[in-house]
């Protein structure tokens, strides 16, 4: 007995040994081995999409990414996780760039010498919170990010912080393919500056001073394309500011009345095939405080020189009053007297001219907006279509986003806006409105058989004719005739420099850009960004369906399945019973 106890165990720990030995042996071996991962989120954040595989395999240079971190053990609890999680997905991409890219990690906590190349750089190390045990206080720490490409200036990510690991891929792939591709994109920008209104302009004059010089609208858009690594051109759309030749893409924010040679020029882009940005304003409000409280709120029609144009393509930029349900507020400011003292306030207002569109009203099916959570589209208003002119120019038209279905529209009138137009009731909803589309094909040429329109006078160089037959630089030259495309949105005011930072309408603008001018590797990694999510307005009768699901229709069903499940149970002990008292049945 004795002597086969100790033979188990003897067996027992030989086998047991055996067994360690071999697990560390295969863990060791499994080590090296590539890990495998599932991506349960939604966006698939954490899956390298297929353009970012794209560009990494055709590096043909090196590409160098260095971390500059702190160390873990001096990190604050929730981020000494940080270096591991950063490498990790770093590793991945030296994978796939098969030598291409070349990440290196750097400790420059107690390396003055370093420390101070990366202050040239605009490195700087930055305060965040730390909760220790049981206090909190701040530490300074370093976690940046830079990118080099043979001569090329350093991209640089100052800051790298756990939130932005989910955009690690746009962050690293983004930079790498501009640094890599050959020629910088050329992005043309009309954005007219705000005149000063004639009643205002008189004002100046009759007090002996000149009015106030035209303001920038849209200088904003300009900034955004440098942070897209997009040479932005701003051109007046005149003889001496034309559109370049070589653009990659034009943007025209219609603000503004132009003349007809303006519209030639973007027209002769369009039938060259060059893609177009077209954001026309119908008209424009103005907010006025009230006297007793409240405000005033008038409108004024901008008749911006392209209609024509639109209508022969079969696009129209409707120009009535246009109201959706669907609402954002904006503060304004106001003086009040309080004490004798006038004092500056800010007063939240919210009409349904100021439109919030949802991600439910983007088409999904499209890169350039299927990742759009919300847009704040400002007294904009629907495009119209004519099936038939589209189809005679074999031109496709596709919905991009639409306004929501409780909206309605009043004609046009220049004046205050009347108080029963701002409300619902009593209107005629027209349903879901395109107010963005997608237009491509052979843009025709509106122009044809007819002479090619002059510059005004004030827009022309003085030693130049404006014969519009005769030859020199007022006569443009021909164009090849090429398929383009039209990002058409029925409104500017959404992309000027007050609004475009709201919700994601620059990053709409900057997708629209991507997609024209052929970025398309920048448009899909950019898609993989966390998308904001909104919560989709609720109709009173869908709050009430749901409150009486929640309230009466759960509990009463709870009620019908006990009554039925003590119902079942009743019949099945009666047969229980019957089974034992009939004649014959033991007991």
């Amino acid at each position: 007995m004795n002597t086969n106890r100790r033979k188990f165990r003897l067996t027992f720990a030989t086998v047991t040994i055996l067994l360690a030995f071999v697990a560390f042996f295969a863990i060791s071996v499994a080590d090296n081995w590539p890990g495998a991962r599932l991506d349960m989120t939604s966006d698939k954040l954490f899956t390298m999409s297929p353009a970012a595989v794209d560009i990494l395999k055709d590096l043909k240079v090196p590409v160098l990414v260095k971390l500059y971190i702190t160390a873990g053990d001096k990190m604050p609890t929730e981020l000494r996780t940080l270096e591991r999680d950063v490498s990790e997905q770093m590793r991945n991409f030296e994978q796939v760039a098969e030598g291409m890219l070349e990440y290196t990690v750097h400790y420059p906590q107690n390396d003055e010498e370093m420390q101070t190349a990366l202050g040239a750089k605009g490195i700087r190390p930055f305060q965040v919170q730390s909760i220790e045990k049981d206090e909190m206080g701040i530490k300074l720490i370093w976690s940046a990010l830079t990118i080099a490409y043979k001569d090329k200036p350093e991209e640089v990510i100052p800051q790298l912080l756990p939130q932005r690991l989910a955009a690690l891929e746009q962050d690293i792939i983004g930079p790498v393919y501009r640094l890599t591709r050959e020629r910088t994109p050329k992005v043309a920008i009309f954005g007219p500056k705000k005149e000063v209104d004639q009643q205002t302009a008189m004002m100046y004059l009759q007090q002996g001073m000149q009015p106030p010089a035209p303001q920038e609208q849209f200088a904003r858009i300009a900034e955004l394309m440098g942070q897209g690594h997009y040479e932005a051109v701003p051109v007046a759309l005149t003889a001496e500011s034309p559109i370049p030749e070589d653009a990659d893409c034009l943007i025209v924010m219609a603000m503004t009345p132009l003349n007809q040679r303006q519209v030639f020029e973007i027209n002769r882009a369009m039938h060259g095939g060059m893609p177009v940005i077209l954001a026309v304003q119908a008209h424009e409000y103005g907010y006025s405080p009230g006297q007793t409280g409240g405000w005033n709120i008038s409108g004024q029609s901008l008749d911006t020189g392209l209609e024509p144009m639109l209508a022969q393509f079969g696009l129209t930029v409707s120009e009535d009053h246009f109201f959706d349900s669907a609402m954002e507020t904006i503060d304004l400011p106001r003086e009040v007297n309080i004490g004798g003292l006038r004092m500056q306030t800010r007063e939240p207002v919210k009409v349904p001219i100021q439109i919030s569109l949802n991600e439910s009203q983007m088409e999904q099916d499209s890169a350039l907006t299927n990742r759009i959570g919300s847009v704040f589209f400002l007294w904009g208003t629907p495009i119209e279509k004519d099936e038939t002119i589209l189809a005679s120019h074999s031109l496709k038209a596709t919905s991009l986003m639409t306004s929501s279905d409780n909206c309605w529209s009043e004609p046009w009138s220049d004046g205050p806006l009347l108080g029963d137009m701002l409300t619902p009731q009593g209107k005629n909803m027209l349903g879901a409105q395109t107010v963005a589309m997608l237009v491509e094909g052979q843009f025709p040429d509106t122009f044809a058989g007819s002479a090619v329109p002059a510059w005004p006078a004030d827009a022309a160089p003085a030693d130049e004719t404006l014969d519009p037959l005769a030859a020199g630089p007022n006569t443009p030259t021909p164009v090849t005739p090429q398929p383009g495309r039209l990002f058409l949105v029925g409104g500017a005011k959404l992309f000027d420099d007050n609004i475009l930072a709201a919700q994601q309408n620059a990053l709409l603008l900057l997708n629209a850009v991507d997609y024209l001018a052929g970025s398309h590797e920048l448009l899909a990694i950019r898609s993989k960004t966390l998308t904001q999510r909104v919560i989709k307005p609720v109709q009173a009768n869908e709050k009430l369906a749901w409150r009486l699901f929640a309230v009466l229709l759960v509990p009463v069903g709870i009620a019908i399945f006990g009554f039925i499940r003590a119902g079942v149970r009743r019949r099945d002990a009666a047969a229980y019973r019957n089974q034992f008292s009939r004649p014959g049945s033991r007991r």
